[in-house]
């Protein structure tokens, strides 16, 4: 399997996930408000790996710095400052709530998708060079 295809496999996996979270769980739960966002982290180092073969230590970086960035705009209000309309798919994208927690999870889903790639995708997928 070519190298970048499992990671767009994983792009389209994970996004499933994401969506069944936000489906099927109330805001408020350990689930949608913990476990999505570490979710959404690995969604994004999947997607660099995919989209631009990033290496393994840069995807995770850079995907955990989108989510820092994030927290960001959510503690300058963001949306509430283009005037998004609540409820609106940008004003959930972006958010509104900043939290350490979301912080927290961030870095957990970093460090776990370079643990698994590392550990799991590269040795069965990766081929020799």
């Amino acid at each position: 399997m070519p190298n970048r295809m499992i990671y767009s496999i994983g792009v389209v996996l994970i996004l499933l996930i994401e969506i069944a979270i936000a489906i099927g769980t109330k805001s408020g739960t350990f689930v949608r408000d913990n476990l999505g966002d570490l979710f959404v982290i690995i969604l994004i180092y999947c997607f660099l790996r995919a989209a631009f073969g990033l290496a393994a230590p840069l995807a995770s970086g850079l995907a955990i710095a989108a989510g820092f960035v994030a927290e960001l705009l959510q503690y300058l209000h963001l949306a509430q400052v283009l005037g998004l309309e609540q409820g609106s798919l940008l004003y959930i994208l972006i958010g509104n709530t900043p939290s350490s927690a979301d912080l927290a999870m961030y870095l957990i889903g970093g460090v776990i998708a370079l643990v698994i790639d590392r550990s799991i995708i590269m040795p069965l997928f990766m081929r020799p060079r």
